[in-house]
This record gives structure tokens, sequence and C-alpha cells, in this order.
């Protein structure tokens, strides 16, 4: 899903890692699964000895119950950008964003940013983003480097897809 956001990345000519489950199918990827934290810090730490110290990272796990997003946080010195779902802008969970950034409590080398993904309204119809505007989108929230980001729009919350 954030395949563009890549590309785009490496034409500016930056060193990247890439850790997910199928990483090494790219240059600079490191296979793991962000499920198990022994394996997350291996793959975390080959990284950290190829590319150095982590300047910029974008996250995007799909749950925060587990290591992985505190274990990255820990390494950043720099920004890190947290892809979040739109539950996260869910008016009646107001406490999520903040939950969410707990990952980098007590972390000064670590300046956590957050990208919150929407939705769009097309002709009257709600739908998810595509995965080229969440690339565009996480991109620009690097770009502009605000402490918080929507990609698209999560209200009126009633129109969610």
């Amino acid at each position: 899903m954030l395949a563009g956001l890549v590309e785009a990345l490496a034409g500016d000519g930056g060193r990247l890692s890439l850790l997910s489950r199928h990483a090494s199918q790219h240059p600079g990827g490191f296979d793991c699964d962000y499920h198990d934290a022994e394996g997350f810090g291996r793959a975390l730490a080959a990284a950290s000895a190829r590319n150095g110290p982590v300047d910029l990272a974008v996250a995007w796990f799909h749950t925060l119950k587990i290591a992985a997003p505190r274990m990255l946080a820990e390494q950043v010195s720099g920004r890190m950008f947290q892809v979040l779902g739109s539950g996260t802008a869910d008016p009646a969970h107001p406490h999520r964003l903040a939950a969410a950034a707990a990952v980098a409590d007590g972390l000064a080398d670590c300046q956590l940013r957050q990208v919150v993904l929407g939705f769009r309204i097309v002709n009257d119809r709600s739908r998810w983003l595509t995965n080229d505007e969440i690339s565009a989108g996480v991109l620009d929230a690097i770009r502009t480097d605000r402490p918080t980001s929507i990609i698209g729009q999560v209200e009126p919350w009633s129109a969610r897809p």
C-alpha cells in the first residue's frame, strides 16, 4: 500500500530499509513479522547495521498492542510518521490519537508525527483511499512535517464507507 511512497523516497536518494513480511523482495528489505518481537528486533538491528541510524521512519502497524512500534520508536533519532487507520479519528473515542502517540513517550530523540487515513466522498458516495492516495498523502505529510495530518477526510464520521 505504500509502494509509491517507497519509490518517491528512494528517488530522493535516501538509504531505505523496508521491514515487513515480504520485504526481501525489494532492495534494502528485511523480512519480519511485527507480531514477533524477537524477529522484528533482529530485522531492525540488521537494517540499522546496514544503513546506519534511523532518522526518518514511516510505520504502519495495524495494532499498537505489540512491542514493535515502541521498539522502532526507540531506534529513531529524528522523525517517525505513524500511519493510523480512520478509527483513531472516531469522535466516540477521542483518546485514540493520544493513546497511539504514547508509543514515543519519554523518547527525546523520536519526533512523532501522526498520519490518519480517512476516506473520500465522490459523487455522493464514500470510498476508502486508494494505495496511490495513501502514498501521496504520507509523502505530503513527510514534506510538510505537521504533527498531525489527515489524508482524505474523517468528517462527517457517519459518511465512512
